[in-house]
């Protein structure tokens, strides 16, 4: 465990020296997002899937985080009539508990065979709902539609024009929120014959888009690419060039020439072969065994590039027609091709194994563990340090804090609360000790967790006490907590009361104070006239204000506020009534209260 402390401890800190040096010494940032996601470790295997659901999430993370893997992609599909943020920050949280970096399409809303226009400004819409979420990681990779160049994609008619200002004002939208958002491109048909309005050559309709938004490629974060082994999705993972697998380096060099200077970083979210079993077993294609060695070289030459942040082929599961063929999980129930046939009867919705070949040779392949940069953020939302304190007092202040980042607190290193003195403008300290939450536990986002410090207060001394939450020693990005606190002596409180009908007062009194330090009850005397001796309140806070109540037994209870101060304080109650209805039934009692029975 400690090695991997260790280890993880000089990554991070060796990613924030490599990005210093590179944004700081060279001033050539390789992305316009805060993070460039190949300056840090970084796994490119990833997985397309369909729905936001933990069915697909975990075997996705099976597959992506296998043999050594760690923060593997998917490549999620969202349609603008499930914009739900409570669904979707669920989903979320799933997959930072297993380690998924989702890259989120965006889609419109489906008309029998094709997908509609995005409405007026629905890039607003956009914005909001995804700035409401609390992402697994700080880059919030957002792709804005698909293959734009094919009609079906864009209300049947492709348009680059259109394209090119939905996805400039979504870029504009996004960016308004947060620099978080690491905007992409939508993925082409790099093959589309250009036949408009039904499809349009990729190239043509790039160049149509610079006219249009002149530089609109140049705000991009990254380039996606659907390098798809064409035509028939059944090329060689040998082949190069326009409609390969290496598809992705004939659309960087069309770039180039469109203008774009720098080096974007590539995501293949579409890429893969169809296999011959599906629905209907087709004959023609390759067969899943010769696809998963397809895949195999795939990821080991034609993908290792360090150009390519990931690759998230297309698909983990779908059981029907159009995309049965490219499906990595195998057909189940009534429309699998292979029954299995124990003891001569026939089982339907059972076969093993449960995924194609390839879904296998991925596991087997070594990756990276990736390490995405996460923000370590948290706001005190219940507790001070209190302005005042008394001298020689002993105190445990419970803190509140929320975790606001992105990280699971203590997932990978002890978080601890730590306070810094400041300068004492008078000699000695607060000597208030660090507080770590207990290495079992996890926080994560938008959960609480309570510091509780306990320290005892100097004899004298005004001190800036600063609270810092570290993990690692290295300091959440949220800004530090800073109290000013002053040491007084302690308060002192004299109670003054009389009964009503009564000549003489004398007699034990409950008296609750309630306020910054809580609640508490204590016992006081009072004497024949009233009052009581001098009590020493170390308990309580000078300058603060506090809640008085005065009770005693079959009278009603009296409550003073007041700001107490170090030194003599008194507190006058008046005259306590006598609560005549509650004792109407208890004769002894009321007899006692009534004034001829002094």
């Amino acid at each position: 465990m400690l090695s991997m402390v260790t280890s993880h401890f000089i990554r991070r800190i060796l990613f924030v020296l490599t990005l210093f040096a590179s944004c700081v010494l060279f001033l050539v940032p390789l992305a316009h997002a805060i993070v460039d996601p190949l300056s840090v470790p970084n796994n490119k295997f990833g997985i397309h899937i369909i729905s936001p659901s933990t069915d697909e999430a975990s075997p996705a993370a099976d597959l992506v985080n296998s043999s050594g893997g760690d923060w593997g992609y998917i490549t999620v599909l969202v349609e603008s009539k499930n914009r739900d943020p409570v669904a979707w920050q669920k989903f979320f949280n799933d997959l930072r508990r297993r380690h998924l970096i989702p890259i989120v399409r965006l889609a419109t809303k489906p008309l029998n065979a094709h997908w509609e226009r995005p409405y007026e400004k629905e890039y607003e819409a956009w914005a909001d709902f995804l700035n409401s979420l609390i992402w697994p990681t700080k880059n919030r990779y957002v792709v804005i539609y698909n293959e734009p160049n094919h009609g079906k994609e864009w209300a049947l008619e492709t348009d680059p024009a259109s394209y090119a200002n939905a996805l400039n004002n979504t870029i504009d939208a996004l960016k308004k929120k947060s620099d978080d958002f690491f905007v992409l491109n939508a993925g082409f048909d790099q093959v589309a014959p250009h036949k408009p309005p039904k499809y349009f050559d990729e190239e043509k309709f790039l160049e149509e888009m610079q006219k249009e938004v002149p530089g609109i490629f140049n705000k991009l974060d990254g380039w996606v690419s659907h390098s798809y082994p064409n035509h028939g999705f059944a090329g060689s993972p040998k082949d190069s060039g326009r409609g390969s697998i290496r598809g992705w380096i004939w659309e960087l060099q069309v770039l180039q020439r469109l203008g774009v200077k720098r080096n974007l970083p590539v995501f293949i979210t579409e890429t893969g072969w169809k296999h011959s079993e599906g629905i209907k077993t087709d004959n023609k294609l390759p067969n899943s065994e010769t696809v998963a060695n397809y895949y195999t070289e795939a990821f080991l030459n034609a993908w290792n590039s360090n150009n390519i942040v990931a690759v998230t082929p297309f698909l983990l599961n779908y059981q029907e027609n159009p995309f049965d063929h490219f499906s990595f999980k195998k057909l189940t129930g009534e429309k699998q091709n292979t029954k299995i046939l124990p003891a001569g009867r026939q089982v339907l919705g059972v076969q093993h194994p449960e995924y194609y070949p390839q879904y296998e040779k991925l596991l087997q392949i070594p990756k990276k563990p990736g390490e995405p940069f996460q923000e370590n953020k948290a706001e005190l939302v219940k507790g001070e340090i209190y302005s005042y304190m008394v001298a020689d007092q002993e105190y445990s202040i419970p803190l509140t804090f929320k975790n606001k980042g992105q990280s699971i607190w203590n997932e990978y290193n002890q978080v601890k609360l730590v306070a810094s003195q400041g300068n004492a403008l008078e000699a000695g300290g607060l000597n208030i000790k660090e507080v770590n939450i207990p290495g079992n536990l996890r926080v994560e986002p938008d959960n609480d967790y309570t510091f509780t410090l306990n320290f005892k207060a100097p004899l004298s001394g005004t001190y800036n006490v600063i609270l810092q939450l570290k993990s690692v020693g290295i300091d959440f990005t949220s800004k530090p907590i800073e109290f000013i606190t002053e040491v007084k002596s302690p308060v002192f409180l004299i109670i003054n009361s009389r009964l009503g009908w009564k000549v003489n007062p004398s007699g034990e009194y409950m008296l609750k104070v309630t306020g910054a330090v809580g609640e508490s009850n204590h016992v006081i005397s009072l004497n024949a006239k009233g009052r009581s001796e001098p009590i020493e309140a170390r308990f309580l806070l000078p300058d603060y204000t506090f809640d008085f109540t005065l009770d005693k037994p079959y009278y009603k209870p009296k409550i003073v506020t007041k700001k107490v101060e170090s030194g003599e304080n008194i507190i006058n109650f008046g005259e306590l009534t006598p609560d005549i209805l509650s004792n109407i039934f208890n004769p002894l009692q009321l007899w006692k209260l009534l004034p001829f029975s002094n």
